[in-house]
């Protein structure tokens, strides 16, 4: 019969080769040696569970005392630190196992139409798992063995606003292996539970493996369909590399809506399929251009992930002039800040319809479409021959242009118009909404203003609010004449976190499609982007994922703490949250 680590110990101990005190102390407080201990890295500190806390342990005797301050924190609270939130867990013990990631042992039960993806989302879960990548020896006493089942019902692959997102996660530590059981309606409910499952193991370093938290029962599904982050590469240009790396960022925190804001007043980087020249004289250089092989590939990218991809290029204001023909153009000298479209010239409208057109075949949401709309500069159509045809009356002048550019849009997308048709909140939205075509179908992304009136007159809303969900506020002026940031100050992630603009609104809420969190980048470059984004935009995505109703502080530092050294290990750039030593002691802080 084999013998366990424990007879061995013993024997050991019998024959003299550790006293005997040693010997009691190794079996009876700190438990069995781990495997391989030749191989192993010890930490100088160790840890332990004392009344639902980690408390480090002062000179433990000897290696097997204690455990590392992950595995405490996994182990050790109510439940483990998963980022965002499920909406229902069960831990029937605390408890975990080790084993070795080559040995999770995968089967799919799928339509056929959907096992290569979710055999590639599986890869993609396994290289999430970050540690030691050595071969090691494996103890015959040791359970190694993880048999993971996916199954899913549906064959679809289509990401919708409609797709059902939910899941449903089992595991349960068996006598010769650990079974684990997942279950979606389609491959992106799956993706979730995989991105969970990814959070419920990590690596320890004490043992040289990875130990997964199993007997856990988990049903999970989001509060909202839009949960978004909005990218502005128009600012400042940002490598297609480094969007990948925010969209592994987003679909680790369970994001679903990837809004690429593409150009604004500053620039045009976009080479369009059929309207390449306005990235030709709009880009900054030739090095800050995206092809359109590259938004292809994004928004694929962006897809296995669980992500749809809007793409904005705002008009009729916040245009870039270089980029336009000038007779399209309206209040571009002296001040390129003001430019915008002329509503005089026919070719302004075929221009605009060429660019939708060009952004549906490159795979944008065509079923949530972003026309801009953005503050607006009216003031720049005094004098045009539209203002004069509607008696000088130049908010009439925008309702007809933002219904002719809704009209492009239904004409470049096959004759119909989008389920959700946006454009951002304006003194003009608040006044003029119900001038507007396509009733039914407007949306209005909120960032500043009054919101209570969107919601009264019935419209839907995504919520964007300055100051709450603005990643870009507190770093002081950019223009040199300003004294002052333009949404200063800083918002940190509690603010983020504790913002739930719809809380006395629920009989409204069915109006409510989510939120996003926007990053704009007058003062973001590739060097500072990834530290604006994480961890505030996570702690956005537990808003719009689990949306608890009550925020328990203790939790919240600890999961976002850890869910930061967890990205971090992913090879995430994240930013603080507070001093090193609060993760340690976070009762302290």
């Amino acid at each position: 019969m084999t013998k366990s680590r424990f007879e061995r110990m013993r024997e050991l101990c019998i024959f003299g080769f550790f006293p005997l005190v040693v010997c009691v102390l190794v079996v009876t407080i700190c438990g069995e040696a781990q495997p391989n201990d030749n191989l192993t890295k010890f930490p100088t500190h160790r840890w332990t569970c004392t009344e639902n806390k980690c408390v480090k342990l002062t000179n433990p005797t000897n290696s097997s005392c204690g455990t590392t301050l992950d595995t405490c924190n996994m182990l050790c609270g109510e439940n483990p630190p998963l980022w965002p939130q499920t909406k229902y867990i069960e831990l029937k013990k605390k408890n975990s196992t080790t084993f070795l990631k080559q040995h999770i042992l995968l089967k799919i039960h799928s339509p056929d139409a959907v096992k290569s993806e979710l055999e590639e989302a599986s890869n993609r879960f396994l290289h999430t798992l970050v540690g030691d990548t050595r071969e090691y020896q494996l103890y015959e006493d040791e359970d190694q063995i993880i048999k993971l089942n996916i199954h899913v019902k549906e064959a679809d692959l289509k990401l919708a606003t409609t797709t059902n997102e939910s899941y449903s996660l089992y595991s349960q530590k068996l006598p010769d292996f650990i079974l684990v059981n997942m279950f979606a309606e389609n491959y992106y409910g799956a993706r979730h539970g995989l991105e969970t499952l990814s959070q419920l193991i990590w690596y320890d370093t004490i043992s040289g493996r990875f130990r997964i938290v199993h007997d856990v029962k988990i049903v999970d599904q989001p509060s909202f369909t839009h949960r978004g982050l909005m990218l502005d590469v128009s600012r400042h240009y940002f490598p297609i590399e480094l969007l990948k790396k925010a969209l592994d960022g987003m679909a680790a925190s369970k994001l679903n809506v990837f809004h690429l804001h593409i150009s604004d007043s500053t620039s045009f980087p976009l080479v369009l399929p059929n309207n390449k020249e306005l990235a030709f004289d709009g880009a900054y250089d030739e090095d800050s251009k995206y092809t359109s092989a590259d938004i292809e590939d994004l928004v694929e990218y962006a897809r296995k992930r669980g992500i749809r991809t809007i793409m904005e290029v705002d008009a009729p204001s916040h245009i870039t002039s270089e980029a336009w023909d000038k007779s399209q153009v309206l209040c571009d000298n002296p001040d390129l800040f003001r430019s915008t479209l002329n509503p005089d010239n026919p070719e302004t409208l075929n221009t605009l319809q060429g660019i939708y057109s060009d952004l549906f075949a490159l795979g944008a949401d065509r079923e949530t479409f972003h026309i801009g709309d953005d503050e607006v500069v009216v003031d720049c159509w005094k004098g045009t021959n539209s203002a004069k045809g509607a008696d000088m009356n130049i908010y009439a002048v925008w309702a007809k242009f933002t219904n002719d550019m809704m009209n492009r849009v239904k004409l470049a997308n096959n004759g119909t118009i989008p389920k959700n048709i946006v454009l951002w909140s304006s003194p003009l939205t608040d006044r003029y909404l119900k001038y507007l075509s396509y009733q039914n179908d407007l949306v209005v992304q909120y960032w500043f203003g009054e919101f209570k009136p969107i919601l009264e007159n019935g419209y839907k809303i995504i919520f964007s609010t300055v100051g709450r969900w603005y990643l870009d506020c507190g770093f002081g002026p950019w223009k040199k004449n300003d004294q002052n940031g333009a949404c200063d100050p800083y918002t940190d992630w509690k603010n983020f976190y504790q913002y739930r603009p719809w809380k006395d609104y629920s009989n409204r809420i069915n109006q409510v499609l989510g939120g996003e969190v926007c990053l704009w980048t007058e003062q973001v470059s590739t060097d500072d982007m990834e530290t604006r984004l994480w961890p505030r935009a996570a702690a956005f995505a537990e808003r719009v994922w689990s949306d608890p109703l009550i925020f328990h502080q203790n939790d919240a530092f600890s999961r976002i703490d850890f869910h930061s050294r967890r990205l971090k290990n992913r090879g995430f750039r994240v930013a603080a949250i507070w001093p090193q030593i609060c993760s340690l002691y976070p009762d302290k802080c």
